[in-house]
């Protein structure tokens, strides 16, 4: 599991499920919502890591 992950899993299962179609953060030019997001970090792709990283660092988990 990727560093963070958990942490995402949490916050994620907490987020209304309309709120999770809103883009979160901004990757290679490309908007990531939460679900996007969650199928990137389940997967543990290389972008599911600059997910969390950045995440992590705008404390949005």
């Amino acid at each position: 599991m990727l560093k963070g992950a958990e942490r995402f899993f949490r916050v994620h299962s907490g987020v209304p499920i309309e709120e999770r179609k809103v883009p979160i953060v901004v990757i290679d030019d490309q908007p990531i919502n939460w679900d996007l997001a969650y199928e990137e970090i389940n997967n543990e792709t290389d972008r599911g890591k600059k997910i969390l990283k950045m995440m992590i660092d705008l404390e949005i988990i």
